[in-house]
């Protein structure tokens, strides 16, 4: 099953706790996520790995994750 490697910088606090929430359930369809240190500007940059057919919208779909 292929992986897509998705990323968004998030600055609210709200944001990164529903993503903390879903790290459980996003590993339980084979994907995961990565939460980098946040910037002294408060960015927090998530890496989001997922596997076909899912995609960042179905966990997140207010959220701007992009394919990298």
């Amino acid at each position: 099953m292929p992986l897509r490697v998705y990323e968004a910088i998030l600055s609210l606090p709200a944001s990164i706790a529903r993503i903390q929430a879903a790290q459980r359930a996003i590993e339980r369809v084979g994907g995961s996520v990565k939460l980098a240190p946040a910037t002294s500007s408060g960015m927090v940059l998530v890496t989001l790995v997922l596997p076909d057919p899912h995609r960042p919208q179905d966990f997140f779909p207010d959220l701007p994750f992009y394919l990298v």
